[in-house]
């Protein structure tokens, strides 16, 4: 059994010290898509993670319940 300290997600464990990254990769609504469990050091190494996942998707990155920051798709410059 996990202490209580720790939390187990989709079969790895997390201890509360240790930060917990999420991204979620959200439609044009808004609405989740997908998300994925981040490895990361800390906050700048998770956003720069995140940034590596982006294509068509605008990502909402958290720890836990502390929103660090949202990505979004850049728009495409037209050619004038």
């Amino acid at each position: 059994m996990a202490d209580q300290r720790e939390t187990s997600t989709f079969g790895r464990i997390f201890r509360h010290t240790e930060p917990t990254y999420r991204a979620y990769l959200l439609d044009e609504s808004d609405k989740i898509v997908w998300a994925e469990l981040i490895a990361a050091r800390d906050d700048d190494d998770a956003v720069s993670f995140a940034h590596g996942m982006m294509e068509n998707h605008a990502i909402e990155l958290w720890d836990r319940a502390r929103f660090i920051t949202r990505l979004e798709v850049p728009t495409p410059r037209r050619a004038a």
